[in-house]
């Protein structure tokens, strides 16, 4: 029991890390480079990254879901 939970809770870190990391990333080379915000690509690019990272939430309930035995 405590191995399945201590799994669901890597799978759990590991995507939370995967959804947030490429914002992370954006921001960090926004702030080194400033000029790259005046780029018409910018803001779709940014638009996806940020998707991705507010969908993290959404994939929560399905690994309790996928991960549970009950």
């Amino acid at each position: 029991m405590r191995r399945q939970i201590v799994k669901m809770m890597i799978v759990i870190v590991a995507i939370f890390a995967a959804c947030l990391l490429p914002q992370h990333v954006c921001f960090f080379i926004a702030n080194q480079h400033p000029h790259i915000l005046e780029n018409t690509w910018f803001q779709p690019v940014y638009l996806a990254i940020y998707w991705l990272a507010m969908s993290n939430a959404m994939y929560n309930p399905l690994v309790y879901c996928w991960m549970n035995d009950r």
